[in-house]
């Protein structure tokens, strides 16, 4: 199994590194301070960071799984990375080592890794919008303005990316806001999160 490592602590990346390597499984680990240092070698995983992961994505393959190490981000910011990056696991920097092994065997087999405390805690942080999304009250066009605010787009770019102008998305964003009775962009992030995984609402 290849792992390449990319974390903006080059200190815990070569330490990861070595641990991996210790272990008597058949892992090949690389740690690079730059993800363009790892021309030629093609990893199943990428292990990255809040501040790396922006700058891995457009070099991966799409076949590599993307693993987040989460060093005390709020909800917001995990949501919004799921939201916004294909990530297939969240793991804290604090797991041991056992943990981040099981991990990456599920991640492995095709299934998504997050803590069930850390899913529930972002579905559930806030009753924002909550009776809307168990009435089916937003249409397709709302649940598509909702995802792309939680994204962090302006108004401006979510109408060049729906084809509608800018003013259709303020009008949009008033109903949304409306039916949610909430004031401010960034409480979306959850309620994207609840429609994206109902399971958990």
């Amino acid at each position: 199994m290849k792992i390449l490592i990319n974390l903006k602590s080059v200190l815990l990346g070569r330490a990861l590194q070595e641990l991996l390597e210790r272990e008597p499984e058949a892992y090949l680990a690389r740690a690079v301070s730059d993800i363009s240092q790892a021309d030629g070698f093609h990893p199943d995983f990428i292990v990255v960071d809040s501040c790396t992961i922006r700058n891995c994505v457009p070099f991966h393959d799409p076949d590599t799984k993307i693993v987040l190490l989460d060093s005390c981000l709020s909800d917001q910011d995990i949501t919004s990375m799921l939201l916004s990056f294909k990530i297939d696991g969240v793991l804290s920097a604090s797991t041991d080592l056992t943990l981040f092994k099981k991990a990456l065997e599920v991640v492995m087999s095709g299934q998504i890794w997050i803590d069930n405390n850390r899913v529930k805690s972002i579905v559930h942080n806030g009753d924002a919008g909550k009776s809307a999304v168990h009435d089916g009250a937003f249409s397709i066009k709302e649940r598509e303005i909702i995802m792309l605010v939680s994204q962090g787009f302006t108004n401006r770019v979510i109408g060049e990316n729906l084809h509608i102008s800018e003013q259709t998305v303020k009008t949009h964003l008033s109903r949304i806001f409306r039916k949610t009775r909430i004031s401010r962009r960034s409480q979306l992030v959850p309620l994207a999160m609840k429609l994206r995984m109902p399971d958990y609402t």
